[in-house]
C-alpha cells in the first residue's frame, strides 16, 4: 500500500494581490494529483489548509471541486484536516470543507477513517493557548487512538498543529506522544519541509507547504509532497519534488549593489517556465533607497522579468536628526539641537525622531500611508 502526503496548499491565495499567484497554488496542486495518479496511490493525506480562507470565492471553491473530481475519476480517496486558516467557524456557515466533504473528501475531526484497510485519523488545528489551558494532548491522542476497532492496521495521524521547536508553543511533541500507537504523523502548519524524522519509534513528517507563502522561508527549500509506502507496520518515505514559480532572492550593499545588478542582468530568463518572484534585501549608508534601486532595475529593463519584486532597503547612516544643518546667523548645527531650542520637550523629540527614522524610507505615498495605518500607536502624543 502507498499514499501520497502534503499540506498546506493553501487553495485561493491571491498572494501580493495577483491572480497569477492564485492560479500558481491551483497548478501546483494539480500537479501532486498528477504525482498522485503517476504513482498508482491508494489515498492521499493532506494535513490542513486546504484552501487559504474557510470561505473562498467561488471560483476558488470550482477548483476544489475540480481537484476532488480529478481524484474520484482515478479512484483516489484523500483525507484531511481543517487548518487554521480554513476551518470556519462551525456556527455562522458550512466550511468550504465541508461542501467538499458531500463530493468525496474525507474530513477528520477527531475521528478514524478504516474503510481502506488502514486507520487514519485526524485532529483539526487548536491553538496551542487553548490546548495548554483547557486540553491534554496526551489524553486526546489516547482517547482518539481507543477508536480504532482493529489497532493492528497500520495507525496514521494527521495533525495541524504548533510544535517546538519550529513554533514557540511550548508544545513537544515527544513529551504528549506515547510509543505504540500510531505508525505515521503528518504534520502541516509548518511551511518549511523537514527530512522525516522518528519521534517516540513513529515515522514523523512536516511535508511543507506546496507553494512559497513568504519571502523569508529559510533558503527557499524545494517544495513537494512525500510518496510513503507501508509494509506491515513500517514505512518507507520518498521526497517528490513539485514544480512551483521560482522564488529568486539576493542581499546588497552599497558596494555589492553593482554586483547584484549584473547578477539579475545575468539570469538566463528564458529557463524560467514562469516570470520569477525577486527578493531584495539591501543595507545603506549613502540614502541608497527602494526607489533608486527599483530605478536602476527599470533602466536595467528588469522590471518586467519579475512576476513581483519585493524590496527592503534598511539605511544603517547617521539618523536624519543629526544632519547638520545652518542656523539664522549662518552657524552650523543639527535638526536635533534645533528642535530642542523650539520644543524643550525631550519626549516629544525623541517620538519625532522615533517616527522619522521609522518613515524615511517610503517613496511611494500609498506605502507610507499603509505603514501609518498599521502603526496607529507611533503616532499618538
Amino acid at each position: 500500500m502507498r499514499f501520497l502526503h502534503l499540506s498546506d496548499t493553501h487553495l485561493g491565495y491571491h498572494q501580493y494581490g495577483l491572480v497569477e499567484r492564485a492560479k500558481d497554488y491551483f497548478d501546483v496542486f494539480l500537479d501532486a494529483v498528477d504525482k498522485a495518479i503517476d504513482y498508482k496511490v491508494d489515498f492521499i493525506i493532506h494535513t490542513g489548509d486546504f484552501f487559504h480562507t474557510h470561505r473562498p470565492s467561488n471560483e476558488t471553491l470550482l477548483q476544489g471541486i475540480e481537484i476532488i473530481k480529478r481524484l474520484k475519476d482515478h479512484n483516489i480517496p484523500i483525507f484531511t484536516i481543517a487548518g487554521n486558516h480554513d476551518r470556519g467557524s462551525g456556527v455562522r456557515d458550512k466550511s468550504a470543507l465541508e461542501v467538499l466533504s458531500h463530493l468525496g473528501l474525507k474530513v477528520l475531526e477527531s475521528s478514524v477513517d478504516d474503510s481502506l484497510g488502514v486507520n487514519v485519523f485526524g485532529i483539526k488545528y487548536v491553538s496551542p493557548l487553548f490546548i495548554k489551558k483547557l486540553l491534554n494532548l496526551n489524553e486526546i491522542f489516547e482517547n482518539l487512538y481507543e477508536k480504532a476497532q482493529n489497532k493492528n492496521n497500520f495507525n496514521i495521524l494527521m495533525l495541524h498543529l504548533e510544535f517546538e521547536p519550529f513554533f514557540q508553543s511550548g508544545l513537544k511533541l515527544e513529551q504528549q506522544l506515547k510509543e505504540g500507537m500510531f505508525d505515521y504523523i503528518g504534520i502541516g502548519h509548518y511551511h518549511q519541509r523537514q527530512e522525516p524524522l522518528n519521534i517516540n519509534d513513529t515515522t514523523v513528517v512536516y511535508s511543507g507547504s506546496t507553494e512559497y507563502t513568504q519571502f523569508n522561508e529559510k533558503q527557499y527549500v524545494e517544495k513537494g509532497c512525500y510518496l510513503v509506502e507501508v509494509d506491515g507496520k513500517k514505512c518507507k518515505t520518498n521526497f517528490i519534488p513539485l514544480k512551483t514559480r521560482e522564488f529568486l532572492s539576493f542581499s546588497f550593499d552599497d558596494e555589492t549593489f553593482p554586483q547584484t545588478l549584473e547578477s539579475l542582468k545575468n539570469l538566463d530568463f528564458g529557463s524560467f517556465v514562469k516570470s520569477p518572484i525577486l527578493s531584495l534585501k539591501g543595507t545603506t549608508k549613502n540614502f541608497l533607497t527602494k526607489k533608486d534601486v527599483l530605478l536602476r532595475l527599470e533602466k536595467e529593463n528588469l522590471i518586467n522579468k519579475f512576476l513581483y519584486i519585493n524590496c527592503e532597503v534598511v539605511n544603517h547612516s547617521k539618523t536624519v536628526l543629526d544632519f547638520q544643518i545652518l542656523d539664522d546667523v549662518n552657524n552650523s548645527t543639527t535638526i536635533k539641537e534645533k528642535l530642542k531650542e523650539l520644543l524643550d520637550e525631550e519626549d516629544l523629540i525623541n517620538r519625532l525622531e522615533s517616527v522619522i527614522e521609522k518613515t524615511k524610507g517610503f517613496d511611494d505615498l500609498k506605502e507610507l500611508e499603509q505603514f501609518i495605518e498599521s502603526h496607529e500607536d507611533l503616532f499618538k502624543l
